[in-house]
This record gives structure tokens, C-alpha cells and sequence, in this order.
């Protein structure tokens, strides 16, 4: 049944798919009304997929309330064809310019879809500075919205935020774009419809972008890696029938093989096994009419294994909520702490630049100040209209510049040091990029803990084809991340693990401690850190939040390690002058970087005297050179141990309980004086 009110034309049509959805629905309309955007503004298309519970007796209780409130409204019944069929059925009735598809299990920001809107529209406008990049706007097709708490992980350009494929939890489409493809593929149930739109949309040439300034709040999952059965059902019999469509002869042959292994693994919830055997007989049924189907494109549709892109590290991590977050709390305080990007460039690399910048203006984080820094250069001529913009925008707090004679990388940050203002810094060299949320995570970690002299997450090592430095012509290779390293002095003193880019730090550890090492050109940063975390710990973020780039060419590459070669004796040599006192802890677990023993599963120490490795027991794995070295896990009489010991060093036993180890024996230079400290900390608490 369709009512109509008598109201101007809406621009935007709000396409809504329920399903047993009752539990929802009140939150998800009081987020919908307390939109920026006036509710009379928009079109509602309201399909109920044959609910079994009181979905559709609430919505059309309500059918009166919400006619009045919308522009217009379209509420529909019927049984259950699936998600995507269901919005090609409201698409249908859509006669505005956009095309809004949500889930109703989230909750929204008041200016998400204003955000949204902004954004499709600014796209849309034609820019005569720049006719190429203002024909790839206009051919944006989709714009789609963060997810919190938890992110989803595939990945997209750090500037552009051009994506390979967008999640239909919530994103805008350009009505004519959609219906130019004819909407969802209706043979996917649930799951993967949203991939197989998207490269639909990107074989006519649309483009998708990720719009991480408009959030939503997902409530897709309870907790952390939860394994949803319908989730993991649905979309590994998705996976293989994309391939069967858009995949290689051998991507094909890969997923059926997928699916078959998953009948050999461990059960990941009950009745899995049962469930997957239906799932087997819809793949059989629908893989000939997918087969038949297949066409050749110039755009590329990866499959990563189960993944259709690059799954972006950190899918985890949990946005805290407003009344959780200490960055909404420090903004109702008027305390948010300013945060000084100090950006290093050299003439001749504008387009690096202009690049830099803008992932900068892209921060979801609000308080930010920028210092530009040239060595060597008059005036960044390709980025001063840029830069001139940003002053005025208000996009970030001040925007600074500072033409320098040639001084070299380190007298560059020096005097980018200097003239910050922010409590917190974090460097970003003209060649690096941040993801938009890489402040705001640092900045809610550096608040839970404000005593820590810095944080930092984890980045990606870009292998970069460069087609053209003047206009900065690129392309991505590989992505690697290379670092996943909790803090330890240690580690550190050895070698770095903290790309530049990747940590946020106070501004009162280069006023206490000073800035770059002059007499270091490369590899400075490393002996930065050093210094820094002398006296001050620091604090990793398991998430991806920048990137840096390095060449791709062979012979590029092995230039630059060789250089790096050299510096990082004279960086050893710089580190020798300097002394830093370890923790118990610190010692003993530097020695094994991955294992982690919480201190209430610890219940004593003492040092073995002993010939302690004969009658260890049967190693799983482990190596053992009596007298030289041990290292692994052994098993003996129901007794597992995990064993690190070195000729030179003490073997020190820790005894443990509630742990998957009963002991571990770790050498050490005083095993004694290690087991007091642990035993006298053990009676302290």
C-alpha cells in the first residue's frame, strides 16, 4: 500500500528490508528522527521480508505516525525473497535522485546522512582546475558509511576513500547509477549481494567511495570475532558463486575447494557441518546459472581467499561509544588536546604532497594544527592554493608553512618541533598517509592513559610503482605489514619498529629530551625513540591506521637498504652513548617476544642450579643443543613447559597457575635476583 503527503519532492529515498526485526525498530526510528535532516525530506520505503515475530503489527501500528513524519511512505509485505530482492522491490517506487539503503540493527549520528548527502553532492560538482578529476566524481555511483564499533576491515584509498566495494549496512547510491545496473543480483540471498552490486557498478565505470566522516553504529556483532552461522553460511556460498562469475578459471577451482575444506575443519558452532551440507546443495543448483553468466571486465575483482579486497588489520578494535569515549568526554570539556602533524617535503614533490595534506583534512579527529615544512624551497608552489584553502576552511585549526634553506631531514623536524604548539605531535612525512581515523584511535588511547610518553599503531609498508613524481603518478603493488610489535625497550634497542608516521607523542618529550640527531640523515627517527622511551613508556594499538611508502623497483629498493645498512651501525654507535634501565619484566619477556603471562597466573620464581635439560620431555615443537640452547614448548607427565635458555645465561623457573604452561624457564643474566624480585611483587600483592 503507498501514502503520499502533500510535500515538496524528497531528494533522498530510504530503502529499509526487515526481518524478524522487532527488537530494532524503536531505536533505529529514534535515531532516524533526531537526524539533522528533517524526516519530511525523505522518502520511506518500508518492505517486511514475512517476519515471524511482531515486525510487521509494529509497522503498521505506526503506519499513521510515520506517514506523517516522512515525505512520503511505502510499507509492503510479503515473504521472504531475501535482502537484496527486497530493495530492487523498493527501488522500484524510488523516484528521488539518491537511493538509501540501511540496515535497521544501528543506530545513526545526527549528521550521518547530511554527511552523506554533502559529500555525494560536492562529487557531483564540477571543478574547471581540474576536468580529469571532476569526470571520476561525477561518476561516483555509491558512498558508504563507517561502521562502529567495530570498523569493517576491507580497505580504501587513505584520500579519495575509493573502495572496491561497499557494505550495504548503510550507503548512499546514486538512484540512476543503481538502476543503470538493475539493482541487487536476486539469486544471492543474503550475503555478497552488496560485492557483486559493486562490481556491476565498477565494470560500467561507476566509482565507490567510503565516507568515514559519516558514522553509524552497527550492532552486527555481541562481541569481538563472534561467528555468526548465518553470517558465515551465507557468505562462503556466496564467495564461491562470485567466483564462478567474475573469478579466474583458477580462482573458480580455488573456491569450490575452499568450500569442500570447510567440511574437514572443527566445527565453529553446532550442527555446522549439517548446515553446510544445504549450503552445498544451493551451490550445486546456482553455480551453472553463475557460470553461464560470465563476463570479462577491466576492472580487477580480487579474491583473497574468503575476502573479495585487502582486509585492513584491526578489524577489532572497538570504537568506544559516547559515554565510554574520552575524546567526546574532553570535547563537552573544551579539553581536547591539540594535536601538531608536522609534515617534512623537499621542491619537486608537490603531488606527494598535496596527497599528505589531504589525508590530514580527512581526520575524523577535530583539533588539529599543521606545519609545513619545506628544506630547501621557496614556496610549495603546486600546494600552496591547498594549503591557502585549508587556512580558510576550518577543516583544521591553523595551518602552518615554513620555507628553510637546505638543512637536511633532521633540522627539518627540528624546527617543525619548534614551532608546535600542540600537546601531542606526530609526524608525517610528505610520502606517508594517515587512514582517517589514525588520530582519532591514538588520541582515545594517549587519554585512557595520559602518563605515556607515546602511542603508536600499526602501519602498512607500500611497495609503489612510481609512473610519474610532477603530477605524482603512482601505483600500489603491495601492501605489507611488517611490524606487529607490543612495546619493549629492549626489541627496540635492537631495531625499530615504529614506522614514523605511526606514533603520536607529547610535545614535552622533545622539550625535555631535544629533537633529531643532525649528524644522523636516515634511520633518526629510530634514535628518537630511543630517546623518548628511556623514561617514558609507550603504548601499541593493534590497529592500521597509516601507511608509508617504500619502491617497488629492485634496484631502488636495494639502494636504499644499503644506506639504511650503513646509518644503522652509526645509529648503534649513537644508542651505545646512552643507558636504559629494564624492568624485571622486560628482561624475561624480551626474550620471547610472543609470549604474554598475565601476573595473577604467576605463583612463584626460583633459579634452577641444576643440569636442568636432561628429562625435560617430549618437545612440541622445540630445538635442544644440551649445553648450548633449548628453546620450545615440552610436555612430560602431564606437565607442559615452555623453555628459552641460552649457554651464558641462568636458567630462571617461573612457576605458574591457570595458564596453558605449568612453568616457564627463561635465561637470564641473575636468575636469583629475578626470582627475589618476582617472589618479594607476588608477596607485595
Amino acid at each position: 500500500m503507498q501514502e503520499t503527503n502533500n510535500r515538496p519532492a524528497p531528494q533522498v529515498t530510504l530503502s529499509i528490508v526487515t526481518y524478524n526485526s522487532e527488537k530494532w525498530l524503536d531505536a533505529f526510528f529514534q535515531s532516524l528522527f533526531q537526524q539533522n535532516l528533517p524526516c519530511d525530506q525523505i522518502a520511506l520505503c518500508l518492505l517486511d521480508n514475512g517476519s515471524t515475530d511482531n515486525t510487521y503489527a509494529w509497522l503498521t501500528k505506526r503506519q499513521a505516525e510515520l506517514s506523517q513524519k516522512f515525505a512520503s511512505l511505502v510499507l509492503s509485505h510479503g515473504p521472504n525473497i531475501g535482502f537484496g530482492a527486497g530493495h530492487n522491490h523498493n527501488l522500484a517506487f524510488t523516484t528521488t535522485p539518491y537511493f538509501w539503503v540501511t540496515n535497521v540493527d544501528l543506530e545513526f549520528e545526527a549528521d550521518t546522512l547530511t554527511t552523506l548527502i554533502a559529500t555525494a553532492e560536492q562529487d557531483s560538482k564540477q571543478t574547471a582546475d581540474n576536468p580529469a578529476k571532476a569526470a571520476k566524481l561525477a561518476k561516483v555511483a555509491a558512498w558508504e558509511c563507517r561502521q562502529k564499533p567495530y570498523e569493517h576491515p576491507k580497505d580504501y584509498h587513505p584520500v579519495t576513500g575509493e573502495t572496491s566495494w561497499c557494505s550495504s549496512a548503510c550507503v548512499l547510491f546514486k538512484t540512476e547509477a543503481i538502476k543503470a545496473v538493475n539493482g541487487y543480483e536476486p539469486m544471492l540471498f543474503l550475503y555478497g549481494e552488496d560485492v557483486e552490486l559493486s562490481y556491476r557498478l565498477r565494470d560500467r565505470g561507476y566509482v565507490l567511495r567510503y565516507v568515514p566522516q559519516a558514522t553509524v553504529w552497527h550492532f552486527t556483532y555481541e562481541e569481538a570475532a563472534q561467528i555468526k552461522p548465518q553470517q558465515f553460511l551465507g557468505s562462503t556460498l556466496s564467495n564461491v558463486l562470485l567466483r564462478c562469475r567474475y573469478g579466474r578459471r583458477h580462482e573458480v577451482i580455488q573456491g569450490f575447494v575452499m568450500f569442500m575444506a570447510l567440511f574437514a575443519m572443527k566445527p565453529m558452532f553446532a550442527g555446522m557441518r549439517t548446515k553446510l551440507l544445504g549450503q552445498l546443495f544451493k551451490l550445486i543448483q546456482l553455480a551453472p546459472k553463475f557460470l553461464t553468466s560470465r563476463r570479462k571486465s577491466q576492472e580487477d575483482f580480487p579474491f583473497r581467499m574468503w575476502d573479495y579486497a585487502m582486509a585492513r588489520e584491526g578489524a577489532f578494535y572497538e570504537y568506544p561509544n559516547a559515554a565510554q569515549s574520552t575524546i567526546v568526554q574532553a570535547q563537552h570539556n573544551n579539553t581536547l588536546p591539540l594535536v601538531s602533524v608536522l609534515m617534512r617535503t623537499m621542491p619537486g614533490r608537490g603531488g606527494k604532497l598535496k596527497e599528505a595534506i589531504a589525508s590530514v583534512a580527512n581526520q575524523t579527529y577535530a583539533n588539529i594544527e599543521l606545519i609545513v615544512v619545506e628544506d630547501g624551497g621557496q614556496e610549495v608552489q603546486s600546494a600552496k592554493l591547498q594549503i591557502e584553502a585549508l587556512q580558510q576552511s576550518g577543516l583544521i585549526h591553523s595551518v602552518i608553512y615554513l620555507p628553510l634553506p637546505k638543512l637536511g631531514r633532521c633540522e627539518a623536524g627540528n624546527q617543525a618541533l619548534a614551532a608546535a604548539t600542540g600537546q601531542l605531535c606526530c609526524f608525517l612525512d610528505d610520502d606517508d598517509l594517515f587512514y582517517a581515523d589514525h588520530l582519532e584511535v591514538l588520541v582515545n588511547a594517549w587519554l585512557h592513559n595520559s602518563q605515556l610518553g607515546a602511542v603508536y599503531s600499526l602501519a602498512y609498508e607500500v611497495r609503489t610503482e612510481v609512473i610519474s613524481e610532477e603530477p605524482w603518478v603512482y601505483k600500489d603493488i603491495l601492501h605489507n605489514l611488517i611490524h606487529r610489535q607490543p612495546f619493549n625497550r629492549g626489541v627496540l634497542w635492537h631495531h625499530n619498529y615504529f614506522p614514523i608516521q605511526a606514533v603520536l607523542f607529547q610535545r614535552q618529550l622533545f622539550l625535555d629530551h631535544g629533537g633529531f640527531d643532525t649528524s644522523l640523515d636516515n634511520l633518526e627517527d629510530w634514535n628518537l625513540w630511543v630517546r623518548y622511551s628511556l623514561k617514558h613508556d609507550f603504548e601499541w594499538v593493534p590497529k592500521v591506521t597509516s601507511l608509508y611508502r617504500v619502491p617497488n623497483d629492485v634496484n631502488k629498493a636495494l639502494q636504499r637498504q644499503s644506506v639504511l645498512d650503513d646509518y644503522y651501525a652509526k645509529a648503534q654507535a649513537k644508542h651505545a652513548e646512552l643507558r636504559v634501565e629494564l624492568s624485571t619484566a622486560e628482561q624475561i619477556w624480551g626474550l620471547h617476544r610472543s609470549l604474554s603471562i598475565p601476573a595473577e597466573n604467576i605463583v612463584g620464581a626460583q633459579p634452577l642450579e641444576k643440569r636442568w635439560w636432561f628429562g625435560l620431555g617430549f618437545r612440541i615443537p622445540g630445538s635442544m643443543i644440551p649445553g648450548v640452547v633449548i628453546a620450545g614448548t615440552y610436555i612430560q607427565r602431564g606437565d607442559k613447559a615452555y623453555v628459552s635458555w641460552m649457554r651464558g645465561t641462568e636458567p630462571l623457573q617461573i612457576n605458574l597457575t591457570g595458564h596453558k604452561y605449568n612453568r616457564v624457564v627463561v635465561g637470564v643474566k641473575d636468575a636469583k635476583g629475578h626470582a627475589d624480585a618476582i617472589n618479594a611483587a607476588l608477596t607485595e600483592c
